[in-house]
């Protein structure tokens, strides 16, 4: 009856209202119009282009566009400049060519580009000399349409060229702007895609470098023995720069230097092992001299420049090498080299990130070699003279005096780095009273450098449950002594109370009177992730609304019943009002809900299908409502009901009769207040949706048995809708057959043009109590069984469909019967005709009863959510009694 559609697709189906001939054109059995023919063309790029996103997108855009026009090639192109474009596909006829860039001046491009649609229809190398690609392909005609977005910027454009002239209707025009308007869409999700990725990958490099200087200072800021610094920058350095190869290299004596490989220490050595060697001809040098860092991306690059360097680097099978020089004020301490095996390893590093890399170790570097240089002195003294011990002991305490001087610089340089620092610092008492913060801990607290003094960190936490209690734990954690790096808390600022993200480490000072904390604000990656979060569960959704199969594309036929309910769709498509569509299995009432939403004003946004019969007892809270973590086993993560999904769209509860009673009661809740809250939370969730129904069961008669709520029925029957069997419609077999006949002949290719008139008459003549699902099965097996250009169906294949109701006589058997759901006819069953009734054999034993200990389910050893799925595919549904 339908044919598939996809939600995400921007172009909106055109409306009844929009088109007062929708009814009689569908209606109509003649032959193909000028209209037939240009939803055929809309119909080919549609369905090339639905189920594909990016560049399978532009391909199948490409490709459908000169299929639908006949012509030999077509490309998709995206403006780069105002003079420059890119292809992102190009059809040749067969198959892809390769991607290409051009200048727009002189090609039939140019006014493309400027927005304008330009149609040349012969005599294209006439009128575009210069471009020489033109008669390379010998291209005569062409056709270019602008992809516009909203703001009315062109993005790109789509053009159609073929080797002999070309005459494209105004129709043919129209339907190019409309999938150039869809490549306009993908092409701007595919640039958001990208920047949204640049700015994830900018964050997470941002924290990597922030986290590994952070453990670079750690690991250095109290060593002063040369081994044991040299171990630690060995243990954290090789985890910043991607590196096979590193270490230090220090100025030794005249023309030498002192080098310390520290990715081959061995970390249960006593000492570690360096080597000397003459300082011409290596990068050393240069950088040492020049005072700048070095990157070269392969050993040729340094080979006739520095070939001592060349010569290490090729011994070790090392590529590229990044040097950059310790400073310490005006003196030159050393370098640190990085070496990799791969070419242009580092010409990626950021120059900030390794300077401050660099200018920590240099401080260490520095108060290690003034202590060695104390030690020293010390050494000296104990093997001189008393004399000599009181001269060298005056000399050492001026030494002392320069090396306090000079310390006293450094915690000054500290003390700087601690209120200049990007990141935030406080010092906190235990009752969390703020003691000291820096600048960037004020801004992001929202306070003021007098408010220090008096504010308690604490207080910045709201008063919600989940915020109390991270705060609660992180707090008992440093009381007891544990890691408390990244802890994510949500904090309120105190100057204008707005909600912030923070990742807090923090750790008790050695004195354990106050603890040293440090957050970074990552307010912008929690929002971020958020609505990732919710954009992963919308197309999560999407991509099962796709898997599910569902068939709509228009609505077939003109008898009197069915004009009576899209008359009944176009009055209650525009209002808000809650619909109850009624009728049997297989009439079409999915089809009709999404009739009501495509017309409504809610059109824009998504329609939610919830199949209630097909989710168990236990899931269709969550499914519709949502859980919090850890709400029943099982809850790994938050997940978003059906509900939120829906929000300001509709959401479409199909067999709305097999909800359990429980979840009636909040149904009817969502209906009457718009709110509801998820499975393990308490916290109110506002929606603004429309909610459609449908049923094949009486629920009146249910309501009467105390089956279903009788307020929640009320609320549901606010304007009820009841689809007509086919039975009913006996004037639209004809048209229905013709319809299924074109879709599974263009599906299977077969060359099945017309139906057999007993066959046609047979159709006609049945009463169809599988209505229109049956009706199209009928024809998709018979098209699949055809061989010949008429389609024939047998009288003995309706009078199977009909025995599987249980309509069949079987009064008389002959041996072939002897199985017992065996035909009359003496053939075979098929497997599905045996599962289906084995099915309803149990069924029946378990008195329709699914899940349970004695349900129907357990005695098939099946989940109940694969038995009902089984059951719907089959078309089991329980006959009233």
């Amino acid at each position: 009856m339908s044919e598939n559609t996809k939600e995400n697709d921007p172009q909106p189906s055109r409306s009844l209202e929009a088109d007062p001939d929708f009814r009689t054109r569908l209606a109509s059995s003649s032959d193909v119009s000028e209209d037939k023919l240009v939803d055929g063309t809309l119909r080919i790029i549609a369905e090339g282009t639905a189920a594909a996103t990016g560049d399978e997108f532009f391909r199948s855009l490409a490709r459908c566009a000169a299929q639908a026009l006949g012509a030999r090639y077509a490309f998709v192109a995206e403006t780069l400049s105002e003079m420059e474009s890119r292809s992102l596909t190009f059809w040749d006829g067969s198959d892809f060519g390769e991607g290409f860039t051009y200048r727009f001046p002189g090609t039939p491009c140019q006014r493309v580009a400027a927005g304008h649609i330009c149609v040349t229809s012969s005599g294209l190398p006439a009128k575009f000399p210069e471009d020489l690609w033109l008669q390379q392909i010998g291209a005569e005609s062409y056709i270019g349409v602008p992809m516009r977005n909203a703001q009315g910027r062109t993005l790109g454009h789509l053009a159609v060229l073929h080797q002999e002239p070309m005459e494209p209707s105004e129709e043919d025009i129209a339907v190019l702007q409309i999938f150039a308007a869809r490549g306009c869409a993908e092409l701007e999700r595919k640039q958001a895609h990208e920047k949204l990725g640049k700015a994830h990958e900018d964050l997470r490099r941002l924290n990597l470098e922030t986290a590994a200087l952070l453990n670079v200072n750690r690991a250095i800021g109290h060593h002063l023995d040369r081994d044991v610094l040299f171990g630690a920058l060995a243990d954290c350095l090789q985890k910043v720069v991607p590196t096979d190869r590193f270490g230090i290299v220090l100025p030794s004596k005249a023309n030498q230097l002192q080098g310390y490989v520290l990715t081959k220490r061995d970390v249960l050595s006593e000492s570690l092992q360096s080597k000397v060697f003459p300082s011409e001809g290596t990068a050393t040098t240069w950088v040492l001299q020049n005072r700048e860092w070095f990157v070269a991306a392969s050993q040729d690059e340094i080979r006739d420049r520095f070939p001592a360097t060349a010569r290490v680097m090729q011994e070790t099978g090392m590529q590229s090498l990044c040097e950059l020089p310790l400073l310490s004020g005006v003196r030159v301490l050393g370098s640190l080299n990085f070496m990799s095996s791969k070419k242009a390893a580092y010409g990626h590093l950021q120059h900030s990130f390794l300077e401050q890399v660099a200018s920590s170790v240099a401080v260490a570097l520095d108060d290690c070699l003034a202590h060695e240089e104390v030690r020293r002195i010390g050494n000296e003294l104990s093997a001189r003279t008393i004399a000599e011990l009181e001269r060298q002991q005056r000399h050492m305490s001026d030494a002392l005096q320069e090396a306090s001087k000079a310390l006293g610089a450094s915690e000054e340089r500290f003390r700087d780095l601690f209120d200049e620092a990007p990141i935030a610092y406080v010092h906190e008492g235990l009752d969390s009273r703020l003691i000291r913060a820096n600048r960037a801990a004020m801004k992001i607290l929202g306070i003021q450098p007098e408010d220090v003094p008096t504010t308690y960190g604490k207080t910045f936490v709201p008063n919600t449950p989940d915020a109390q209690r991270r705060m609660r734990e992180a707090l008992e954690s440093i009381g007891r002594g544990t890691d408390t790096s990244g802890v994510v808390l949500e904090m309120r600022r105190k100057d204008n109370g707005k909600p912030f993200w923070i990742q807090w480490w923090s750790r008790p000072d050695p004195s354990g009177t106050y603890t040293r904390t440090m957050f970074l604000d990552i307010t912008d990656r929690v929002l971020m992730e958020k609505e990732k979060a919710q954009l992963e569960a919308q197309n999560v959704y999407l991509q099962e609304e796709i898997r599910s199969q569902h068939n709509f594309v228009e609505i077939v036929g003109n008898s009197r019943p069915l004009l009576a309910v899209l008359q009944q769709v176009d009055q209650v498509a525009p209002a808000e009002a809650t619909v109850l569509i009624q009728g049997e299995t297989g009439t079409g009432k999915e089809l009709i809900a999404r009739a009501i939403h495509d017309r409504s004003r809610r059109h824009g946004h998504p329609l939610v299908k919830v199949n209630c019969g097909a989710i168990s007892a236990g899931l269709v809270e969550s499914e519709l409502f949502g859980h919090a973590k850890g709400a029943f086993t099982g809850a790994l993560a938050n997940r978003d009901g059906r509900f939120t999904l829906a929000d300001g769209g509709t959401i479409f509860l199909d067999e709305v009769g097999e909800l359990p009673p429980d979840t009636q009661v909040k149904l009817l809740r969502v209906l009457q207040e718009q709110e509801f809250e998820p499975i393990g939370s308490s916290k109110t969730i506002k929606v603004d949706v429309r909610v459609i129904a449908a049923t094949n069961r009486d629920l009146s008669l249910m309501v009467r048995e105390g089956k279903f709520r009788g307020d929640l029925f009320y609320r549901l029957n606010v304007f009820p809708v009841t689809m007509p069997p086919l039975r009913e419609r006996q004037e639209d077999i004809h048209l229905l057959v013709m319809f299924f006949l074109e879709k599974f002949t263009r599906k299977l290719g077969k060359p099945i043009t017309q139906v057999a008139g007993e066959t046609m008459s047979r159709l006609c003549a049945y009463s169809w109590p599988g209505n229109i699902r049956e009706l199209q099965n009928v024809i998709e097996r018979a098209v699949v069984l055809s061989k010949g250009p008429v389609l024939t169906v047998e009288g003995a294949v309706l009078l199977d469909f009909q025995r599987s109701d249980g309509q069949a006589n079987t009064a008389s058997k002959t041996p072939a019967q002897s199985w017992p759901g065996a035909p009359a006819t003496g053939r075979l069953p098929s497997l599905e005709e045996v599962e289906r009734q084995h099915i309803v054999a149990v069924l029946k034993e378990a008195n329709w009863r699914i899940e349970g200990e004695r349900g129907a389910a357990r005695l098939l050893k099946l989940q109940p959510s694969t038995l009902r799925s089984r059951m719907q595919k089959l078309g089991i549904v329980r006959n009233p009694d």
